[in-house]
């Protein structure tokens, strides 16, 4: 510390100061004030706060520490793990990146944060307490409310507004530990300041002695009538835990009110009082937004839940500073978790038991594990058990059934769900009620966000509620009903799919998604009805594909087509839907393996056998993707005029999208045949009625309508029109971005944003399409998307000239590729490895690999990429073969012309210019 300031403590020539953030420390009473006001702490945690601030930037050893704080006594190292963590809870330190305290491991503590010494005025010498006549009974140290600044701020700003304010919230929530902050922030604005607790008050009888003694009335039990004069003229009174006492607690809250009309009462319920004048404020649990995954360490450690965690792992650990390969993990926990900072703390209590990968892997049995909490504690919250039990016992026997019963439901349902699946005997009335009294008492939580409201149970809740569903021996029933119901909710979302825009119906149906996981592992259990699986897997096929879920998917397709297997005639609606499913899931993780066709060639023979045009069409659409995902084109363009052929059909006695379907799969299909004037006309029919065709027939992958503009994009270009290629282009990203749909924004940069891009030089943002490519192949690794992503990559340093990288990347890429099965765009890929190996002087691979390309693009009659790839082979035999060179020119230039390819002319002209026949 400066000398100026100080010539060392214990020869101070005035009482002085220390200040250090927003703190003031007086060094003579050793009291702590924050921005004026009085900081509760136990007298040890103040001792030592003066010893380190003495030492301020100096390591403070553990048995001085001892020494001095508790003079002439042995005392264990825990107690000074245990304190400290205490001081550093009340500094609030590591909050907004504020360290005050560090640990040097094994050997003592550091106050690091910079300190100001200053003399203390005449009225600071006597100290800051609060005013002589305010009148308060909070406990001396308390558990800091971390993350509620705003919630406390929140309840004084409504007790200004109302006398009368409820804090209701779920057990373990908080809602005590926010009260007694919200009444130290008020000291200096009453003149009493009084907190009784009814935790402990069995007889709603005494509720109201309890809190005449708290605030000085000298009566006894039934005497206090409305207009006795009360002790305190203004004040804050708290009643805290109202819920088993709620009718007395209302009672006598109301009696405060008409009595003293300068009193203001805060109270704390799983449920409201119902009185009049109430607010009623629900405590939430600490926010783990969604997205928190994707934040920084340092963005996840700020957030209030982790920040609890991390403070109380301190306190269990003596001191933690969690890895940054533990803090996702963290951040998983407490989202399970709820954000209920009881059971936060239980389990950041167990870290040094299990530690934090083995607390996450334990977290499926919540109860048992969350045990163990402060021995000081209320025994409602020295384990999670303890606190629902307290809840759980004050509830009626309907109540109780209704909560066990609704424990069926993983994340949330709507009040229909409740109603239907939670009711036997009773009239589904009487299970509403009981859901809206379990809302009230903070066991259920309701979301009023959407239009339909929704309902779910916090996880810990679940857990508890599972257990007593499982003593009521309701499991299997009310497992089976749920999947009933599953089974009608994915048939209304599989109707509602022609109808609603998909990402409204997204919206709507994607939140199902761990109701439907939980109902399949039902069906197919042990104990399951693995008919109803199916039935279930085929409702619910749209969803799979819409939320890019189609590796999970393809194991629960294969095993509904085994439960299906198992009926003797089974509809041929839901075999052909389960078949068209299971057979695209197998094109896009396995691949267009002879499975995957056999299986949609049977859909399309079951298809055609049933006489339904609609089932066949779905079929064919299917059969039209695994052969040209497979690159066999002439036959899918075969199959595309079949489909257009019984669309047309179709149309004559009904509207129909199907035509436009069939127009763009011909479109697909006559673009990589090279026939790109024809696929220009087939794609703008499809596209020229501007408007959405969700279909019976196509319902799942991909946008079909953004998909045929990314194709119409390509075509424009091989035929010349470059600027309005690139103006598509742009806006089919920007759209697919929009919607938001991981497949079509794949196919849409693969089949149009990263290529047209490339083929016009704009490799800027080229580069940002490969960036988003290669994202999100990386988030939903199924398919060809990985692999396409590396050659694009690839590609892009062969454009910039950086070649080692390109023969890198373009090698692994497509060694990726080849592992898909996929053969699109492998020959183009090949044609830029096999530039790049020549550049670099390896003429023998960059040959083997321009035949390979030349030999696949006739195989698969894929003409649209021949040009290009006749003109890189007339690159390699330039120098060396320069009559063979212009026969590739020669053949090049005819093909690109006679197809309408014109845009591989320019480079073209330019090699015949260096050959003498430009």
């Amino acid at each position: 510390m400066p000398a100026s300031e100080n010539d060392g403590f214990g020869k101070r020539p005035a009482p002085l100061a220390a200040l250090f953030g927003p703190f003031k420390l007086l060094l003579g009473s050793k009291q702590l004030l924050k921005e004026g006001l009085p900081v509760a702490m136990g007298g040890r945690a103040l001792e030592l706060l003066v010893i380190l601030v003495e030492h301020q930037g100096q390591v403070v050893g553990k048995q001085e520490l001892l020494t001095r704080a508790w003079p002439n006594l042995f005392v264990e190292e825990a107690n000074l793990r245990v304190q400290m963590a205490a001081l550093r809870r009340a500094l609030g330190d590591g909050q907004s990146g504020q360290r005050y305290i560090v640990n040097a491991t094994r050997i003592g503590y550091s106050f690091v944060a910079p300190v100001r010494l200053v003399e203390l005025d005449e009225a600071e010498r006597a100290g800051p307490a609060a005013p002589a006549s305010v009148r308060e009974n909070l406990p001396l140290v308390v558990t800091p409310a971390i993350g509620r600044e705003v919630v406390v701020a929140s309840i004084r700003q409504e007790l200004g507004r109302h006398r009368l304010v409820t804090l209701v919230g779920s057990g373990g929530v908080g809602k005590t530990t926010v009260a007694i902050e919200v009444a130290r922030a008020s000291l200096h604005e009453n003149g009493a300041v009084i907190l009784v607790d009814f935790a402990q008050i069995g007889d709603p009888v005494h509720v109201v002695p309890a809190v005449a003694t708290a605030i000085g009335m000298k009566m006894g039990i039934g005497q206090w009538q409305v207009g006795d004069p009360l002790p305190v003229e203004r004040g804050l009174i708290i009643l805290d835990n109202c819920e088993h006492v709620i009718d007395a607690a209302a009672h006598v809250a109301d009696l405060l009110l008409q009595t003293g009309a300068g009193i203001r009462v805060l109270t704390t319920s799983r449920e409201p009082l119902r009185t009049r004048g109430e607010c009623v404020l629900r405590l939430p649990g600490l926010d783990v937004p969604l997205d928190a995954d994707t934040l920084t360490p340092d963005g996840a450690l700020a957030l209030p839940a982790v920040r609890l965690f991390v403070d109380r792992a301190a306190a269990a650990l003596g001191s933690y500073d969690p890895e940054p390969g533990e803090i996702a993990t963290i951040v998983q926990l407490c989202r399970r978790l709820d954000g209920i900072p009881l059971a936060i703390e239980l389990a950041a209590g167990r870290v040094d038991a299990f530690g934090i990968q083995g607390l996450a892997e334990r977290l499926d049995n919540v109860l048992g594990l969350l045990v163990l909490g402060r021995r000081t504690a209320p025994k409602r919250h020295q384990t999670l058990q303890a606190t629902l039990n307290w809840s759980y016992d004050h509830l009626t026997a309907g109540e109780q059934a209704t909560l066990a019963r609704l424990s069926v439901f993983v994340g949330h349902f709507p009040l229909e769900a409740a109603a239907r699946v939670a009711s036997f005997d009773e009239p589904s009335w009487d299970t509403i009620e009981n859901l809206t009294n379990l809302v009230s008492k903070s066991l259920v939580s309701a979301d009023f966000s959407q239009a339909v409201p929704r309902y779910r149970l916090l996880e810990t809740t679940r857990a508890y509620a599972m257990e007593k569903l499982r003593a009521r021996g309701e499991v299997r029933r009310l497992r089976h009903r749920h999947a009933l119901f599953m089974k009608e909710a994915m048939q209304q979302a599989e109707s509602e799919w022609t109808r609603v825009p998909a990402a409204a119906w997204v919206n709507i149906h994607a939140g199902q998604l761990d109701n439907l996981r939980l109902a399949l592992e039902w069906c197919f259990g042990p104990e399951g009805d693995p008919a109803l699986g199916a039935e279930l897997m085929a409702v619910s096929s749209v969803l799979w594909f819409q939320m890019s879920l189609i590796d999970e998917a393809r194991g629960l397709f294969e095993r509904a087509m085994a439960a299906l297997a198992l009926r003797g005639r089974p509809d041929p609606a839901r075999e052909v839907t389960l078949l068209c499913a299971l057979g695209t899931a197998l094109v896009y993780t396995v691949g267009p393996t002879a499975e995957a066709r056999e299986t949609l060639v049977s859909a399309c023979r079951i298809a055609r056998q049933s006489g339904d045009i609609g089932l066949e069409l779905r079929a064919l659409w299917c059969v039209f993707l695994v052969e040209l995902a497979s690159g066999h084109y002439g036959a899918s363009l075969a199959t595309a005029e079949r489909f257009a052929c019984l669309a047309d059909d179709e149309s004559r006695f009904s509207a129909s999208s199907n035509v436009r379907t069939g127009h763009r799969l011909k479109g697909f299909a006559q673009y990589y045949l090279g026939d790109v004037r024809a696929a220009r006309l087939s794609l703008e029919a499809a596209l020229s009625a501007g408007e959405s065709d969700h279909s019976a027939v196509v319902r799942m992958q991909f946008d079909q309508e953004l998909n045929a503009r990314a194709y119409h994009s390509q075509a424009l270009w091989l035929l010349g029109h470059q600027h309005q290629a690139l103006a598509i282009a742009a806006a089919c990203v920007a759209d697919a971005r929009a919607l938001g749909h991981a497949t079509t924004m794949s196919l849409v940069l693969v089949e149009s944003g990263c290529p047209v891009a490339l083929y016009a030089g704009d490799l800027d943002v080229m580069e940002e399409r490969v960036d988003l490519l290669q994202d999100i192949s990386v988030r939903h690794p199924f398919g060809p998307w990985i692999a396409w992503g590396q050659c694009f990559r690839g590609a892009l340093h062969l454009a910039r000239g950086d070649l080692a990288r390109a023969v890198a990347e373009l090698g692994e890429g497509l060694h990726k590729l080849a592992r898909t099965g996929w053969p699109i765009r492998r020959a183009m890929f090949l044609g830029h490895l096999a530039q790049a190996l020549h550049a670099i002087g390896e003429p023998e691979g960059a040959q083997q690999r321009i035949e390979e390309a030349l030999a696949l693009s006739r195989a698969c009659r894929e003409r649209w990429i021949l040009p290009e790839l006749l003109r890189v082979q007339a690159v390699l035999f330039e120098t060396t073969r320069p009559d063979e060179a212009l026969h590739c020119l020669e053949q090049a230039q005819v093909i690109a012309r006679s197809d309408g390819t014109v845009a591989w002319l320019p480079k073209c002209e330019a090699l015949a210019k260096r050959l003498g026949r430009g």
